[in-house]
């Protein structure tokens, strides 16, 4: 598969590979923030029973989310373009059988498990893309590269709303398949990145020499790439060995010395080999991409990113219910979102610029961040009362919280090394998805047990407050 150059790095392709990565997240927040506004859908045409239709979200979030450790050994296995078409081409599936789905059930195995899991293979692709391509400006990418969830976030709202106006649930679902679809386009232009440039072993004789060996080693301006020379005498006969670019760009690999080498290639009958692929030989040896015994401020990380995910699915998923109970009508509660998301794309963007700081620390900018988000929905309740402030709580708490989603992928960075990332970036999501599959079905227990809808965002403001405390203490238990 044909690559693309190292020197893309920061420019030239990499804004492709942006581009490519923040439609992958436009396409991921469209389908991750629909179910809320579907889910009144559900419980006209499918079945009134608010916890059981809850659950269609929370599978959908979950699944999105708990299979992030499957979708990132899935990248470092097949790449990034495979497994973001695979995503698209599951989503398609999953959209298409719940469009013909009667019952809870099979909307939870399509919709909730099938799509869920198309979101969560484009999601891993355009969170670990951007910390590819980019190094000088990789937090300011980063920002821009989530934006797209945040567009999606713009948009579900009016969109899904309309598209259940003019085709009901069934017809809605089908639209939002094919439209989903468009991940297989984006992911084709992830062309991966070639790192280094092949590795040549050449083997010269002479015939007057003593037969000896010399190492020689020199580094490429333009493609930051390595040559290894091994120059043997005692004959007239010269060979190339062609050794694959990544055998020693992986940190671990083992990189072999002249006896191994001699032993690879007999003395005594080396001039008569044809070619060999040395580079084969040796990655049967090369250590196993792994992902074992992570950091503690890594795991610290993931418990924060679970608690922001178990207050973000809770509050946003009952939204609609909750504005409508407050007066407001469906339409009206459907724009919330687009208010969210408006405060979404900006607040994305502009995290990942302020995080391109060196001076300001991730973590400082997480618990903030968490903690305002917090506290607007805590107090949420006291100022419900109209359409007015709602759009207010929703400009808010899309400023604060989203802005989150643009240091996850410069904090994983931070805190493991980078050939790791698309693994770490998955346990990320599990660990995010814990708190995804509980939120929905924890908020309505709430509501059922209480008969209290404002006591669903005073259990999300904690949530989120208490992400961001332990967030705080990464910086302290990180090793």
């Amino acid at each position: 598969m044909t690559g693309v150059s190292r020197r893309n790095i920061d420019r030239g392709y990499a804004w492709v590979a942006l581009v490519a990565a923040f439609t992958l997240h436009f396409m991921a927040g469209i389908l991750a923030y629909s179910p809320g506004v579907m889910n009144i859908a559900v419980l006209e045409e499918i079945e009134n029973d608010l916890t059981k239709a809850s659950w269609i979200g929370s599978i959908n979030f979950g699944t999105c989310s708990l299979l992030g450790p499957v979708a990132g050994f899935m990248q470092a296995k097949v790449g990034s373009r495979i497994t973001a078409m695979a995503g698209g081409v599951l989503t398609l599936i999953g959209m298409t059988a719940a469009s013909f789905c009667k019952s809870i059930v099979t909307l939870v195995v399509t919709y909730g498990f099938i799509s869920g899991f198309g979101i969560c293979l484009a999601c891993n692709v355009a969170g670990v893309v951007a910390g590819t391509y980019f190094e000088k400006r990789r937090a300011a990418a980063f920002g821009v590269c989530v934006a797209g969830g945040g567009m999606g976030l713009l948009v579900a709202g009016p969109l899904v709303r309309y598209l259940l106006t003019q085709y009901n649930l069934n017809g809605t679902l089908l639209i939002l398949g094919a439209i989903e679809f468009h991940m297989c386009v984006a992911g084709v232009a992830l062309r991966p990145l070639q790192h280094t440039q092949p590795h040549c072993l050449t083997l010269t004789t002479n015939q007057d020499a003593d037969e000896q060996c010399s190492l020689r080693h020199e580094e490429s301006k333009d493609t930051q790439s390595t040559n290894d020379s091994i120059t043997r005498s005692g004959d007239m006969h010269e060979r190339n060995i062609i050794l694959d670019d990544t055998d020693f760009a992986r940190r671990g690999t083992h990189v072999p010395n002249l006896d191994e080498i001699h032993t690879l290639l007999s003395d005594k009958n080396e001039a008569m080999y044809p070619s060999v692929d040395v580079g084969k030989i040796l990655r049967m040896g090369c250590n196993v991409y792994s992902f074992v015994a992570p950091p503690k401020g890594y795991l610290v990380f993931s418990i924060s990113m679970m608690l922001w995910m178990l207050g973000e699915s809770a509050a946003v998923f009952h939204l609609p219910n909750y504005a409508q109970q407050k007066g407001s009508s469906s339409s009206e509660a459907a724009t919330l979102f687009t208010a969210m998301g408006v405060g979404s794309v900006f607040s994305r963007i502009t995290t990942g610029m302020v995080a391109s700081d060196p001076t300001i620390p991730y973590t400082v900018l997480h618990v903030g961040l968490a903690g305002l988000a917090g506290m607007v929905l805590l107090f949420f309740p006291l100022y419900s009362h109209c359409y007015g402030t709602q759009l207010v709580f929703g400009l808010l708490y899309g400023t604060y919280s989203q802005g989150l989603n643009a240091l996850i992928g410069p904090a994983i960075l931070d805190l493991v090394a980078k050939e790791k990332m698309s693994v770490a970036y998955g346990f990320i999501y599990f660990f995010c998805g814990i708190g995804n599959i509980l939120g929905p079905p924890t908020a309505s227990w709430i509501y059922k047990s209480s008969g209290v809808y404002d006591f669903t965002y005073v259990f999300a403001g904690i949530c989120l407050i208490m992400s961001g405390v332990s967030a705080a203490t990464v910086s302290i238990v990180r090793v």
